[in-house]
């Protein structure tokens, strides 16, 4: 047996639990072709091992709703629950947005339900003009539409605040608090 094969079956044994049916149906491999590497029959080759790593290890992103409407004088967690589907205590990015599609909010969770259902009930911390009453308003009073977005969480990286940092370091949603500044890669012209 060489080393790839042994390689192979460290995965099988470790992330599919040496269910070949499962291993196939994440690759694309027949089932044949992975029964003859468990077995040292054949030896997959160098990219194969990859591309298997890659499979494992690169996050999925599953959209569970985009652009959901919110109902503000609706309950908010039978809303939620209903948007998330079987995503509720999925790992993720969530967004909010107002009533022109602006990005108002962009969040990553552990458990999608609750971070939502939580970030909805903060204060909106918005800055109004003088003159009007209603200055405190909750988050979910703001926000007419919700995106969830389920991201497989591994115990190594945190890719839902990788992404979330990203995004947030371009858009700069009005209701995040920006905590810093990036330096810029290049210096502007005539520096």
């Amino acid at each position: 047996m060489t080393d790839r094969n042994i390689i192979f079956n460290y995965f099988l044994t470790q992330h599919y639990h040496n269910d070949i049916e499962s291993m196939s149906y994440d690759t694309g491999y027949t089932v044949a072709q992975l029964q003859n590497w468990r077995d040292g029959v054949t030896t997959p080759q160098h990219q194969t091992i990859e591309y298997i790593c890659n499979r494992l290890f690169t996050p999925e992103f599953t959209i569970v709703c985009e652009f959901s409407e919110l109902v503000p004088d609706d309950s908010l967690k039978p809303q939620l629950r209903k948007m998330l589907g079987d995503h509720n205590d999925s790992s993720g990015l969530y967004a909010f947005y107002d009533s022109m599609a602006n990005l108002l909010y962009v969040g990553k969770a552990t458990s999608l339900l609750t971070e939502i259902y939580c970030a909805l009930r903060r204060e909106a911390e918005i800055v109004f003009p003088a003159g009007i009453s209603n200055r405190n308003l909750q988050r979910y009073q703001v926000t007419r539409y919700v995106s969830a977005y389920a991201i497989k969480k591994y115990p190594f990286f945190d890719y839902p605040k990788h992404v979330e940092s990203i995004i947030l370091r371009i858009s700069k949603p009005r209701l995040n608090t920006q905590i810093g500044y990036l330096a810029e890669a290049y210096p502007k012209e005539g520096e």
